[in-house]
């Protein structure tokens, strides 16, 4: 008498082994094909994880039919009621032997396709979801109109309006490059729970951002322009048109605790391809490491254009703590967005790891904008600049190299009257490799102050090529064509800069300048209303028509406004009205933005009667301008003669 089959014998029998393995296969194949396809789709990414999680459940369903059921010739009968000389499991086994093969077989050719195929195609490539949540970036530099009832007063060039970048992680590039096309770098998109983790994401695409840059050859779409499109559903081959750049990096950071997913893909525009995609999942401590083989992994995309550069990524801390606070008060500082809480972020990360270069630049750039005043702030002003500097000089004995430091010590230098030291700074900050435009704006700004726009113009004309959708760049290269008489082109860009950010008026204010000096008055009042339609600016249109109304206009200025604005919204109104008393009155009182309406109007075509002012002189004096002249040469076709009323500059063969 034969024993029992055991336990093992009588899974074996019963198939229950095959049939958990072809379970397996299949369940592997419908996971590989709904991970491929569903984001295709435009399904969320728990939908392949419910796809996962359904899979496990069957499992043990699957199991326990293969022990209790068997297929026979009759149909599906309980094991219990089949005979075992009447048992068809051999040949059941066999064809799911087969089924298994075939599913493996399937299993890798699908592999295979989605992460080679696919990938050269740009087929099956996984989409990232749009971002939905997070804060827009503004405009930093936001003049107020003379028209303007608000509080917010006029911003003209300063450094308020830094908005600068530095890689974190020190870049090395060697190789013999032909010429790039160029690269976007969109905001990844936050997939972590936590909404907080949305800087971190921002902070991970401005890294890669900034070692990109790094690569010679490559133009580097800047973070100012590429973060316009965060939260926004514009397609990639409209993103790129609009950058002017042949492909776009995006991706998405999931974060949780200490352990991070980064997904990222390279898209060529112009067949909207995915080039490459890849997910890395690893301990936060890895961060660096995962930074440089995104990056390699993207110069080895674009070999046939940038041959085979080598990229390395230093670590610039081994705190990662004090990391995650510097990407995330860099982040708000970036966005002007929460500065106080910028400013704890990167104090933070300099009270973690006093060694952290980059976080003592920034929070000395952080410190000096809410310094200088136009945002909110429950801080002092005094205790800021005492800290501004103290950073900066922390800053400066720990690598005395990066741009954002360099472009705000050349502008705080310029401000203090020191014009020679402060555009020699400018210019080592502006000729560093640096996605950021900020300091070759800021370049351009500086010398137009003093009237060398010729050499301020190659500056804008490169901050605006690199940043097409900031205003700022448009307004600036906009008066620059203003002042060398080229109207049209002036117009143009100062009208798209002005569609861009319509909170931004001062380039439209300039050229507005120069229309009433002209005696077109109608062009005046085409620029004028394209600002405001409020009481102080038809009173201004009234004034024009009527000098004998100009009181009038400077009456309608809001009393309760804040001083800033008020003397600010003076200048402009006696540049309009060519009141030269009240000029130098207002520009006296104002502060350094308020002044720069002067500064910038002296030197268009039609302002002759400001730059040969012998007051204009005397305050050009001041300011260090006149020593940079005699240092540097004085603004084309002008020149410095002796007046009964004073030492003034002579511009009557002007020609900038």
């Amino acid at each position: 008498m034969s024993s029992a089959p055991g336990l093992f014998d009588e899974l074996k029998r019963r198939n229950v082994f095959r049939v958990g393995a072809a379970y397996l296969v299949v369940a592997w194949l419908l996971v590989e094909i709904s991970d491929t396809i569903f984001p295709r789709l435009g399904l969320p990414e728990w939908t392949v994880t419910f796809v996962i999680a359904l899979l496990l459940i069957g499992l043990p369903l699957a199991l326990f039919l293969a022990w209790a059921f068997e297929l026979t010739p009759e149909g599906v009968k309980r094991t219990e009621e089949v005979e075992q000389d009447a048992s068809v499991t051999p040949q059941t086994g066999r064809a799911i032997d087969k089924l298994i093969l075939v599913g493996m077989v399937v299993v890798v050719a699908v592999i295979v396709a989605d992460r080679f195929l696919f990938k050269e195609s740009g087929q099956g490539a996984r989409d990232l979801p749009v971002e939905t949540a997070g804060v827009a970036e503004r405009e930093d530099t936001t003049p107020v109109s003379a028209g303007a009832a608000g509080e917010a007063g006029a911003q003209s060039p300063s450094l308020d309006d830094a908005s600068g970048g530095q890689p974190v992680g020190a870049l090395s590039v060697a190789a013999e490059q032909p010429e790039a096309s160029g690269i976007a770098v969109l905001p990844f998109v936050n997939m972590s729970p936590d909404p907080e983790n949305a800087y971190f994401a921002d902070g991970i695409s401005e890294e890669l951002l900034n070692i990109l840059a790094g690569i010679e050859g490559l133009k580097v779409a800047s973070r100012t322009s590429a973060f316009s499109f965060k939260g926004k559903d514009t397609p990639i081959t409209e993103i790129a048109r609009l950058l002017d750049v042949q492909h776009v990096l995006e991706g998405s950071v999931r974060k949780q605790g200490q352990r991070v997913r980064i997904t990222a893909q390279l898209i060529d525009a112009g067949s909207d391809a995915h080039l490459w995609s890849e997910t890395y999942e690893r301990e936060l401590v890895d961060i660096f490491r995962v930074q440089e083989e995104i990056a390699l992994a993207i110069t080895a995309a674009l070999e046939d254009i940038l041959g085979t550069p080598e990229v390395s990524v230093d670590t610039p801390t081994r705190d990662l703590d004090a990391y995650q606070d510097f990407l995330r008060g860099r982040s708000r500082f970036y966005q002007r967005f929460e500065l106080d809480q910028a400013i704890e972020d990167l104090q933070a990360a300099v009270d973690r790891d006093p060694q952290f270069a980059e976080a003592w630049a920034f929070l000395a750039a952080a410190t000096g904008v809410v310094a200088g005043g136009g945002y909110p702030t429950e801080l002092d002003a005094a205790d800021l600049n005492e800290r501004s500097d103290e950073a900066q000089a922390r800053a400066l004995a720990l690598d005395p190299d990066i741009p954002i430091l360099l472009a705000g010590m050349g502008m705080s230098l310029v401000a203090q009257g020191n014009v020679v030291e402060g555009l020699a700074k400018l210019e080592e900050a502006a000729r560093q490799v640096d996605p950021d435009t900020s300091p070759r704006l800021w370049l351009g700004l500086s010398l137009s102050e003093v009237g060398r726009v010729d050499l301020a113009l190659p500056w804008f004309q490169s901050a605006h090529a690199q940043d097409p959708l900031v205003p700022i760049n448009h307004g600036y290269l906009g008066y620059a064509h203003a002042v060398f008489g080229r109207e049209e082109e002036a117009a143009q860009l100062v009208q798209r800069g002005l569609e861009l950010n319509p909170n931004s008026p001062y380039w439209t204010q300039l050229l507005a300048f120069e229309a009433v000096h002209q005696g077109d008055t109608a062009r005046f009042a085409e620029l004028w209303r394209m600002l405001d339609d409020g009481e102080i600016d038809r009173a201004v249109l009234a004034a024009l028509a009527d000098p004998g109304q100009q009181a009038a206009a400077f009456a309608a200025l809001p009393p309760d406004a804040s001083p800033r604005f008020l003397n600010g919204a003076r200048v402009v109104l006696s540049l309009v009205f060519r009141d030269t008393n009240r000029l130098f009155d207002a520009v006296a009182a104002a502060d350094r933005s308020g002044q720069n309406y002067m500064r910038f109007a002296a030197w268009l075509p039609s302002l002759g009667w400001l730059r040969e002012d012998p007051r204009f002189y005397e305050f050009m004096a001041d300011s260090g301008a006149v020593a940079y002249w005699e240092a540097e040469g004085y603004p084309g076709g002008c020149r410095p003669v002796d007046d009964p009323e004073g030492r003034r500059l002579d511009c009557s063969e002007y020609a900038p």
